[in-house]
């Protein structure tokens, strides 16, 4: 009888990784509240000869948006300024973006107040231009796991159907949701962060998986990729961006720190909203994250490289 081994063996597990800058907040919608900058969340496609990286940016009213910016190296971007924001919305962010035939799909995080996420959808002929498609996820109801909130969704396009990994939290027993939606009073009541997941054909109508989260950890900020034949989650955390594998998505076995912190000032903190470059051709795969001050407003966006991750086969 064959053993099929689920596991994922990373060749290198990179410690006290060294960040290369990619991209810092300078423009009016990236420099954060402090002028510093704060920028992060990236997701990365390829598009011809280019690279397309939308990702979030706060502004220095205070808001976030999604921007847009293109290379051809990996290296050096050129920033296209913001292509979505929701008038009088708080939080624009976390965009993850697939592509059904012509057609672009962007699902991010939208918190109306405060950080009262939900998640929400566009959709784009181009990438630059989107349409907005509303709320397609919100927080569950009564006393579910993720009844608080619900945001940093990673979306794929699989066999004729989305399938949705995100972030999410309850309320502890006994609490009731507060009237204000400032994070010290909804973070006051909150259970810790864990990870749900959600299937969809039409990318609008999404039917959750069971009652429970599929992973726990504390995961959050997570950004799911297919590699060989399995599947890969990364997710923030202050040691760094830690990871977990999986042969279905839904049964995970955690690993460990992938990336450890530098050991400097910029990520001291930790890494945040971290995402893979995954199944884009032989040779290193890059990893970009948001580097984390320390105290989770000052980010901006770094990259490291990794050696190939492969999936043991059958045995």
């Amino acid at each position: 009888m064959k053993i099929l081994l689920a596991c994922f063996v990373l060749l290198t597990s990179l410690h006290a990784a060294e960040l290369t800058p990619i991209l810092r907040g300078t423009a009016e919608t990236e420099l954060g509240v402090h002028r510093e900058g704060n920028v992060y969340a990236p997701e990365v496609q390829r598009v011809g000869d280019r690279w397309l990286m939308w990702y979030g940016g706060q502004g220095r009213d205070g808001h976030d948006r999604i921007h847009l910016a293109t290379s051809t190296d990996l290296k050096a971007w050129d920033k296209q300024g913001v292509v979505l924001d929701e008038a009088g919305v708080n939080h624009v962010n976390d965009p993850s973006v697939v592509r059904v035939g012509d057609v672009w799909w962007m699902f991010y995080t939208r918190a109306e107040h405060g950080i009262s996420d939900e998640i929400a959808a566009a959709t784009s002929t181009d990438g630059v231009h989107w349409e907005l498609r509303g709320v397609v996820l919100a927080p569950g109801e009564g006393d579910a796991w993720d009844s608080l909130i619900v945001g940093r969704p990673s979306v794929l396009y699989e066999e004729g159907r989305f399938r949705m990994w995100y972030d999410g939290c309850g309320l502890k027993p006994g609490q009731v949701r507060p009237t204000s939606d400032k994070p010290e009073a909804l973070l006051a009541v909150a259970t810790g962060r864990a990870v749900g997941y959600a299937e969809s054909t039409d990318g609008l109508h999404w039917k959750r998986h069971g009652t429970a989260p599929i992973y726990g950890e504390g995961a959050g900020a997570l950004h799911v990729s297919r590699v060989d034949g399995g599947y890969v989650m990364l997710y923030e955390s202050h040691a760094g961006t830690r990871w977990a594998s999986s042969r279905d998505g839904l049964t995970w076995t955690t690993r460990g720190v992938l990336a450890a912190t530098s050991g400097g000032e910029a990520d001291r903190g930790g890494h945040v909203t971290p995402f893979l470059l995954a199944d884009q051709g032989p040779g290193p795969r890059q990893l970009f994250v948001g580097s984390n001050s320390g105290d989770w407003s000052k980010n901006w966006i770094g990259g490291i490289e990794v050696e190939r991750i492969e999936v043991l086969g059958e045995k």
